[in-house]
């Protein structure tokens, strides 16, 4: 049988040997630095991302309480305002005509549902209206 004759064997060995070497060479010499190169710069870009990302979590979530001490500050003000003002209608008019705060309020309110969160939202406490005219 020819191919397991022992003068075909060593030199396919041989060519094998020279082959894989070369191969192997030509990939750890060329190739190999620069898929580590392009690995490490990946590694670079995602670690200077994620840096930025945390910066930027930072600076939302400090804006963030910045703007809800604001805006409960200004409800707050905003009840006082109108505690006041519901007090004076009452006592001096004596009459209950409460369409114009009705109306400021669910215009707050409508605004306070679309660009405020839930948090804020708890935070905010409201009264029912008092139906009766009497006091």
């Amino acid at each position: 049988m020819p191919q397991l004759d022992r003068i075909i064997v060593f030199s396919q060995i041989f060519w094998l040997f020279i082959i894989f070497t070369l191969f192997y060479t030509i990939l750890t010499h060329f190739f190999l630095p620069k898929f580590i190169k392009a690995i490490k710069i990946r590694k670079q870009i995602i670690d200077a991302n994620s840096v930025e990302i945390s910066l930027m979590a930072e600076n939302i979530s400090r804006k963030q309480t910045l703007l809800k001490k604001v805006l409960l500050k200004d409800l707050e003000s905003i009840k006082i305002l109108l505690t006041q003002h519901f007090t004076y209608l009452v006592k001096e008019k004596g009459y209950l005509n409460t369409t114009i705060i009705d109306e400021k309020l669910s215009f707050v309110i409508l605004n306070t549902l679309t660009y405020c969160n839930l948090q804020l939202l708890n935070s905010v406490i409201v009264y029912p209206k008092i139906l009766s005219s009497k006091i």
